[in-house]
């Protein structure tokens, strides 16, 4: 029951508008799905764990909003002036349209932070493009939000992240190997990625389609950066024994799909012997001072514990960066980096908006997930 009524407010929390009388007001619109119709009698009494909510529509971003709020709390205590306007826009085009030809309101906001959903915010993108106000896209991977809209900005980096990080490592290590792996005639997208920003920048890779192929590319006292694609238990598995009992681990650098950390399949015992690393959007550092901030004031304020799942450090990150952006008047380099989950740096797209270019490269030692530090 306790759980239900912190749930309630935080539902009520939506409705309201924050505001500073001092300064110089930005106001900031939340477009967020609360699905706020199914917040009623029969949708709530079914709740009765965490589980349960991530199955009701309604709850699923109530932790990107919950961390928002630790961020514009923060702004409060600081007597920065905000005016926050907070809309539950799912999947409706008409909800949406009503709210964005609000010409009133539009004329006043300085930052859009959504929608969610891919129509609704190429809708709301033309709309911010009409009033030139910046607008952010938190969590997708399409490119063609970008396109001939300067005011868009997309935080999950694209792709080609991947191997321009991959690039950037194998300069730094002499005679490096780089060995790409898909092991399917079917190559997967992230795949073909790889494999055009190779040849776009004129770096040298080997490919492989098979292990037995694989283990024969390993050369001996040379870093070998192995760059697997597939998730399939079973072939992970063995592929994992191989290399670790036909090779020297000190020779491999094996990049890996982030699925292979959550597989119930894989042994532990593997992961920090054969220098595991993989690329991940999102990592939080529990002991780092500024997170353990966070956490602390989220518990105090909702009762419950924020996560990655939940998006509650991502709605406290997005928040904060883009605050900080407007009221640096949109100059990028002069806002303080305050990042709990994401490296956040943006480069402009030669024919749109800003795209987030920093992603998490992480590797397993002694058991623990650290970045990797170049």
């Amino acid at each position: 029951m306790k759980k239900i009524i912190s749930i309630s407010l935080l539902v009520l929390a939506v409705l309201s508008v924050c505001a500073q009388p001092t300064g110089e007001r930005k106001t900031v619109l939340f477009l967020v799905p609360f699905y706020t119709h199914e917040y009623q009698g029969s949708v709530v009494s079914s709740v009765q764990s965490s589980q349960d909510i991530q199955a009701v529509n309604s709850f699923l971003l109530m932790g990107f909003w919950a961390g928002a709020q630790i961020a514009l709390d923060e702004y409060q205590e600081q007597n920065v002036a905000l005016n926050v306007v907070v809309k539950d826009v799912t999947d409706n085009e008409a909800d949406l349209r009503e709210i964005m030809e609000n010409r009133e309101l539009m004329e006043e906001v300085d930052l859009i932070i959504g929608p969610f959903f891919n129509k609704t915010f190429q809708i709301a993108a033309e709309y911010a493009k009409q009033y030139q106000i910046p607008i952010v896209n938190p969590f997708t991977n399409r490119t063609d939000i970008l396109a001939n809209n300067d005011y868009v900005y997309k935080v999950i980096p694209s792709q080609d992240s991947k191997p321009a990080t991959l690039s950037y490592m194998a300069e730094l290590i002499p005679g490096s190997n780089i060995i790409l792996f898909m092991d399917s005639s079917a190559k997967n997208a992230e795949y073909t990625t790889y494999i055009e920003y190779f040849k776009r920048n004129g770096i040298s890779y080997q490919d492989v389609s098979n292990q037995a192929d694989l283990m024969k590319k390993i050369t001996p006292n040379r870093k070998n950066i192995v760059v697997v694609f597939s998730s399939h238990a079973a072939k992970m598995l063995m592929l994992s024994r191989d290399l670790l009992y036909k090779s020297t681990p000190e020779d491999i650098i094996l990049v890996v799909p982030e699925k292979w950390l959550s597989s119930n399949t894989y042994d532990v015992e593997y992961y920090s012997k054969l220098n595991i690393h993989f690329f991940s959007n999102f990592y939080v550092d529990k002991q780092d001072q500024q997170t353990q901030l966070f956490i602390q004031r989220y518990q105090d304020k909702f009762k419950s514990i924020p996560t990655i799942e939940n998006f509650a450090f991502q709605g406290y990150d997005i928040t904060h960066f883009f605050v900080e952006m407007i009221r640096s008047g949109g100059d990028m380099d002069r806002v303080k980096e305050s990042s709990i989950c994401f490296p956040i740096s943006f480069d402009k797209t030669p024919d749109g908006g800003y795209e987030n270019i920093n992603i998490h490269f992480l590797e397993v030692k002694d058991d623990e997930i650290i970045p990797v530090r170049f």
